[in-house]
Formats: structure tokens, sequence, C-alpha cells
């Protein structure tokens, strides 16, 4: 890897570590038919990464598997089935060209194959609006790619609106306002 593309790695990995510490989150689960929804936590984490390689066909950044080592409570949600195995996962990042706008990226999002079609990952989306949903954050936002019909309806049932055209890459840019606490 060049030079340039570790250092500024390492600057997006303390960046968001350093503002994932000021999310306030609630923590109380929620289930949904045979789901629990919880926040994040670093014991998932090789599970969340062999579910995505499985899905995406790829590995999770190195510097986002680093980040959610100390950060997944704060920027990580999870579906778990009945046996308390992950099926679903949805990891969060700051961007560099949000944050002063306080708003949380959703840059992965996955279910498992035998899971899909449930609403899994609408009602997990819908749990994490509701854990972030007070506050510092003012929303949430993600991409939903053009040939990925499935990620985009999810994104909307779960209250997330079409704001603009993504070009790089090219999707639709969905983002969902939070209400602070007052």
């Amino acid at each position: 890897m060049e030079w340039h593309h570790m250092t500024h790695s390492f600057k997006l990995w303390s960046l968001n570590h350093k503002l994932a510490r000021r999310i306030h989150r609630k923590k109380e689960s929620q289930t949904f038919g045979d789901y629990t929804f919880v926040v994040g936590s670093a014991r998932y984490l090789k599970d969340i990464q062999g579910l995505h390689f499985h899905l995406f066909r790829q590995p999770m950044l190195n510097w986002l598997i680093w980040l959610y080592r100390f950060s997944s409570e704060n920027l990580v949600s999870l579906a778990l089935d009945k046996d308390g195995k992950v099926v679903g996962y949805e990891c969060f990042m700051f961007n560099e060209v949000e944050i002063q706008d306080r708003i949380l990226h959703e840059v992965y999002v996955g279910v498992t194959d035998e899971h899909q079609g449930k609403g899994v990952a609408t009602a997990l989306r819908k749990f994490s609006i509701n854990s972030y949903d007070f506050g510092n954050l003012k929303g949430l936002s993600t991409v939903a790619l053009n040939n990925d019909i499935k990620a985009l309806r999810s994104a909307q049932k779960a209250g997330y609106g079409i704001t603009k055209q993504s070009l790089k890459p090219p999707g639709q840019y969905l983002f969902k306002a939070l209400t602070e606490e007052r």
C-alpha cells in the first residue's frame, strides 16, 4: 500500500475513533420476530467479517476493522437469531465531507442469504435509527447503488429519503434526519 493511502487511512481511523466516543447511543436491544437487535461488540467482529466476505466477495477495509474493534459499540448494529448468531450487521463511519453536518454514514449493511427477504435489513436500519435518534447526530446517510434495488427499498422502508444522485459510486444518496432530545 502506498504511503499516502496508509497515512490517509490512519487519519480516517483516528478521526472516526475520536468522533465515535462522542456519540450518545441507546444501548437497549429490540426484538423483531425471531431476531434480536443489539449494538455492536468487538466479540462479533470475526463473524461480521466472515459474513461480509461471503456477501460481497471482498474483505472489509483494514482500517475499518480496527475502528470497529475499538468502537463497535457506537458504530455497529447487529441482528442476532434466536441462538445468538449474527445474521445481519450494519456498520457506520464518519465521512470527511459529512462531519461538519454531524452526519453518520452507513458504509456496510448485510444479511445472511437464508434471512434475506424477511425484513431483517429494514428492521436493523430502524433499530439503528432509534438508537441514534437523540444526542448529537443530525442524521444518518447511506448510498444505494443503482443496481441494488433491495438496498434502496430497504433504506426507504426504514425512513431514508433520496436526496441526490451519487456519482462515486453511482447510486442514490439517502438521508434520514434524526431528532435531538431536549
